[in-house]
């Protein structure tokens, strides 16, 4: 008798950029695609990922959207403040506000299924994989996104400090092997194959943020080299996984901490192009 097949859904994050991954979820909303059985998601991805699974099509975009112009949310003003450039006790403010999430619609859909949101705990650097309910759901979502300088720095959550999922496990395709998974599908914001060249300026500004705290500071200084290993798992032969990137052709026209309403409004499209792309394809 064969195995049954534990299909996995990850979701990169990127900023602004997950706008085309939202696409790609709104394609497949609109098809009534949802075949998984493991969800994970890393910073904004998991917001993206959290609409897609309460079903809530466009959602995240016309959130994208308002933010973007919104300086209450965006100010080089308050970058140096506790809250950083990008607020994101606002953001989460105004989503509740004007973009809820069906809290509701999550539990019942991830009944019997595993939903997981990538933090990384501040005191020892290691990825977290939060599982998210009604009661903490914002909570997770702000913790899988807080930065150093350019949000709050850190997110509690049961007297456990977290920030950004991305700095420990950016692209957790190995995560949902260990999880159980055998076929996976990953969403992520950059051209395929894309990988970093040595140290981005905003790790090498967080490590000298986190420069007392050495566990977390190499987390960032070594950032290329883990997010490349992450890329290569995704391309190696493994016996009995099947892994699907889903990918823009090149790189997007938003930007992780900016955008204009345009650009998002492109890669957006982008993104329900390649979804559609997806669904025509023999994957499952």
């Amino acid at each position: 008798m064969k195995k049954k097949e534990i299909i996995a859904l990850v979701i990169e994050g990127g900023g602004f950029k997950s706008v085309f991954t939202a696409g790609v979820l709104d394609a497949f909303l609109v098809n009534k695609f949802n075949p998984f059985d493991i969800y994970i998601g890393v910073s904004s991805g998991a917001m993206c990922l959290s609409y897609y699974v309460a079903s809530q099509y466009k959602t995240y975009f016309s959130l994208s959207k308002e933010v973007s112009v919104d300086r209450k949310f965006l100010s080089y003003s308050h970058a140096l403040s506790e809250q950083g450039y990008m607020d994101l006790n606002f953001l989460s403010k105004y989503a509740k506000t004007n973009n809820p999430l069906d809290l509701q619609k999550i539990k019942e859909s991830t009944e019997n299924k595993q939903f997981y949101i990538v933090a990384t705990n501040l005191e020892n650097g290691k990825p977290v994989y939060l599982e998210p309910n009604p009661k903490n759901h914002y909570k997770c979502l702000q913790a899988t996104s807080t930065l150093p300088f350019f949000t709050k720095g850190s997110c509690e959550i049961n007297g456990v400090k977290f920030m950004d999922g991305a700095w420990s496990d950016g692209i957790p395709a190995k995560s949902a092997v260990d999880f159980g998974a055998t076929k996976i599908i990953v969403i992520r914001p950059n051209p395929l194959g894309y990988k970093l060249n040595g140290l981005s300026y905003l790790g090498l500004i967080a490590g000298y943020w986190w420069k007392s705290n050495p566990k977390v500071r190499d987390n960032f200084f070594e950032e290329g080299d883990r997010y490349n290993e992450a890329v290569d798992f995704l391309t190696k032969d493994h016996e009995d996984i099947e892994i699907l990137q889903i990918c823009p052709e090149s790189f997007l026209k938003s930007n992780v901490v900016g955008t204009s309403v345009d650009d998002l409004k492109q890669d957006y499209h982008n993104g329900l192009e390649k979804g559609m792309d997806f669904l025509n394809t023999d994957f499952l």
